[in-house]
């Protein structure tokens, strides 16, 4: 892989690395200074990263939305590098998802959906097209969905989870109706959280982090939000009030959210070996945690 300055050398004539920002696998983010003009740049560091996608999703979020995020000055294959954005969350400070951010937060994911679900038209994972950011095709997002989970699947196996996946894929194929009413596809962030999306002044000022951006139902990123963020009461009422002051969340959304439980499960099950952030002792403890949440939920969909 690329280091960080031969990334940098591939796009610009001039450049300096500042500092290291974040440092979790699978990427790597610097603050650089790109002929004369700081910026930052984030590149892949391990096999599960695709930072070329995240640049190209974040551009067409550029392009197509309000949304305001960083405007991206090149892109590579495992790398991109932005412009610094005054208003981005800081990797170091405090994120709290109060009432306030989650009014705010919930209206900013909510236009995100509205105005990225023209441009189109199927579900899945992102890729790579030239200087484009290649659009998903599946025609059905419990196809996607099923995609999704499977290429997560080695990484689970590598730990001893693969029936963890397993299970997930069976429910899925079982159930081919299983998402219906969920709605149509839009351009999912798939981390909606304060660490991800400043809010100043009851407004979003700036989103980051992309990297797992999806085109999916706009109830996989309510539901990838309201997870890890909230555990009911007033912030969560205020998020769900905020996106609903722009869009409406479908019929049957909260009957399914043990559907997006035992999906999301399978993201937090890789994510916890790909960054590798806690000793052996508390990884399994986390491991048997998200394992049971997942089977749980699959058994309330019995």
């Amino acid at each position: 892989m690329q280091s960080t300055r031969d990334a940098l050398a591939a796009d610009f004539e001039a450049y300096r690395i500042e500092r290291r920002l974040h440092d979790v696998p699978p990427h790597e983010v610097h603050e650089v200074t790109v002929d004369g003009n700081r910026a930052v740049c984030k590149r892949d560091t391990g096999p599960t990263g695709h930072a070329g996608v995240e640049g190209r999703a974040t551009a067409f979020v550029g392009e197509h939305t309000d949304v305001p995020v960083p405007d991206v000055l090149a892109v590579g294959t495992g790398h991109y590098v932005a412009a610094w954005h005054p208003d981005a969350p800081s990797p170091d400070g405090e994120h709290d998802a109060d009432e306030a951010w989650s009014r705010a937060a919930g209206r900013g994911l909510a236009t995100l959906h509205a105005q990225t679900a023209p441009h189109l038209d199927g579900y899945g994972e992102f890729g790579m097209a030239g200087d484009d950011l290649a659009l998903p095709e599946a025609d059905i997002w419990r196809d996607a969905a099923l995609a999704v989970v499977q290429a997560r699947r080695d990484v689970l196996a590598e730990h001893g989870h693969a029936d963890v996946a397993d299970a997930v894929l069976d429910f899925l194929r079982e159930h081919p109706g299983a998402f219906a009413g969920a709605g149509d596809s839009a351009l999912c962030h798939g981390w909606w959280t304060p660490a991800h999306v400043a809010v100043c002044d009851g407004e979003v000022a700036c989103v980051v982090d992309f990297e797992h951006a999806l085109a999916a139902p706009g109830e996989w990123d309510y539901w990838r939000t309201v997870l890890p963020a909230f555990d009911g009461g007033d912030a969560q009422a205020a998020f769900r009030a905020g996106y609903e002051s722009v869009r409406s969340l479908p019929d049957g959304f909260a009957a399914r959210r043990p559907l997006y439980v035992a999906l999301i499960g399978t993201y937090y099950v890789e994510s916890l070996y790909v960054q590798d952030q806690h000793g052996p002792e508390a990884t399994a403890a986390r491991a048997d945690f998200l394992r049971e949440s997942v089977f749980d939920a699959l058994d309330a969909l019995a």
